[in-house]
């Protein structure tokens, strides 16, 4: 529920009136942020298979061999704190 969904909720509810900002104070104040939701992409059948395929090449890789290896993501890394769109 967004502040301002929540200021309605409060309004009609207790006839209490507050402003979104003193809703989002409070919230802040004990440690509430937005968040935006994740969103994942579903694995497919193709997607298992290759996975498992890559897996019986590499299994037997001693620990010296598995050094060489790199394993990479789309993991966002925050240069700002607010920059929402900074990817590595």
């Amino acid at each position: 529920m967004n502040a301002t969904l929540l200021q309605q909720h409060l309004r009609s509810d207790n006839s209490t009136t507050v402003s979104t900002q003193t809703v989002r104070n409070r919230l802040h104040g004990v440690g509430q942020y937005a968040r935006r939701s994740m969103v994942c992409v579903r694995l497919t059948s193709s997607h298992r298979r290759d996975h498992r395929e890559w897996a019986r090449e590499h299994v037997n890789l001693s620990r010296n061999e598995w050094s060489n290896v790199l394993f990479s993501d789309e993991s966002r890394f925050f240069v700002y704190p607010d920059n929402w769109r900074i990817f590595i």
